[in-house]
């Protein structure tokens, strides 16, 4: 299970490869159509010049985790996806925020992106508050959170060899605590998270 994952966000991709692959399920010209490819381009735009810390463009991330919930999981819900492709964008973009994805995209989009986004220092909280307020919500969180955000902690997971040691145990230790018990209980991605902690462990005895 876990080498197609990783098969599927190895393989060679761009902008016409994965329209062509939202075209299976829906037409041009359909407004959840037109709605993907305007989070597609908002979010390439937005992390045009930003990488990743273990190197390799942003954006790939996002459309790595948009990927493995579209091929992997085999979602069609066209918010879902939108959120995928643009999960990081409040956090990480100063000029996007959640009513600003309100007016972009409508409530149903906003809501799932205000989970999806730690609250911001800006509002007084300390860093260590902000993450205990994050994942405190996740007890109230919509499945469709959880689909997007074990899938986008199963990429960071298998893309974060090159990170020193004691970020990886943190990485590791983070998603016992915080993400196993929720993929447990909505049966999404129980089996790919274990691997790929089991590997990472055994590649740094």
């Amino acid at each position: 299970m876990l080498d197609l994952v990783e098969k599927l966000i190895k393989q060679a991709e761009n902008r016409e490869t994965f329209f062509k692959r939202i075209s299976s399920f829906l037409p041009p010209m359909d407004p959840r159509y037109k709605a993907i490819e305007k989070a597609y381009d908002y979010a390439k735009d937005a992390f045009r010049d930003k990488e990743r810390d273990g190197g390799g463009r942003y954006f790939e991330h996002l459309r790595a985790v948009a990927l493995i919930i579209i091929d992997y999981l085999r979602v069609r819900n066209y918010v879902i996806i939108i959120v995928s492709l643009l999960h990081d964008i409040v956090e990480d973009i100063p000029s996007w925020t959640i009513e600003r994805i309100r007016i972009e995209f409508g409530d149903e989009v906003a809501l799932l992106m205000d989970y999806m986004s730690k609250p911001s220092l800006r509002d007084g909280l300390t860093s260590e508050e902000s993450v205990r307020t994050y994942h405190n919500r996740f007890q109230n969180a919509p499945r469709d959170f959880f689909i997007i955000k074990l899938s986008d902690r199963l990429h960071n997971l298998l893309t974060m060899w090159s990170m020193p040691g004691d970020r990886k145990e943190r990485k590791i230790e983070e998603t016992k605590r915080y993400y196993l018990p929720y993929a447990e209980k909505n049966i999404i991605l129980v089996h790919e998270l274990e691997a790929a902690i089991k590997r990472l462990e055994a590649k740094e005895k």
